[in-house]
């Protein structure tokens, strides 16, 4: 019974003593600072194309009725903004003329870009555009645009397989050969009707 009240005792004794020794601060200032970074566009390659898109319509058996080729591979476009303007930009594509063999060309055939996507790793958001059929005459036709406040960092535009069509009628006389043509993508520094 006396050890018990000697350990409440002291008990008692370490919860006052170690109560004691709590002490309440209080603020005497309270001053603030500042931390801060700035950033300016780079001088080259702020608005670029790093890759365009090749399309690949295979090697096919010639046909004497209409056809509709799809590329074979996976192909991106991408766009990169480092400018730090957020003013938004367009990029369109020509066909440079007509599909040829040498000097024969694929009477009518017409290449349409039907559904590309933009890709989840892109950082930057645009509107793809969908069924666009490229022109043989040279003319440009918009196939992406991000709007004023978009497209900032890099945006991926993908084409995945048959996102790509190649149209060539059966009437089309076609030779045992490799055709080809060019494409010219032009990267414009604003949104399209801007």
């Amino acid at each position: 019974m006396k050890t018990n009240k000697i350990l409440v005792g002291f008990t008692l004794v370490s919860m006052v003593l170690s109560g004691s020794v709590i002490v309440n601060a209080e603020e005497v200032a309270k001053p603030t600072s500042k931390s801060d970074i700035g950033f300016t566009a780079p001088t080259e390659g702020a608005l670029t194309l790093l890759n365009v898109a090749d399309f690949d319509f295979g090697s096919n058996p010639i046909s004497a009725k209409d056809e509709v080729y799809k590329n074979k591979v996976e192909t991106t476009t991408t766009v990169q903004d480092i400018r730090g303007t957020e003013a938004g930009w367009t990029v369109q594509v020509a066909e440079n003329g007509q599909l040829k063999a040498d000097k024969k060309e694929l009477e009518n055939a017409q290449i349409t870009l039907k559904t590309p996507t933009i890709s989840e790793k892109s950082t930057g958001k645009a509107n793809a555009k969908k069924d666009v059929v490229l022109n043989t005459d040279g003319s440009a036709t918009t196939i992406l645009d991000a709007t004023a406040g978009l497209g900032n960092g890099v945006t991926i535009e993908s084409f995945d397989k048959d996102a790509a069509v190649l149209e060539v009628p059966g009437e089309t006389v076609k030779v045992a050969k490799q055709y080809e043509t060019t494409l010219t993508w032009t990267l414009l520094d604003q949104p399209e009707n801007n």
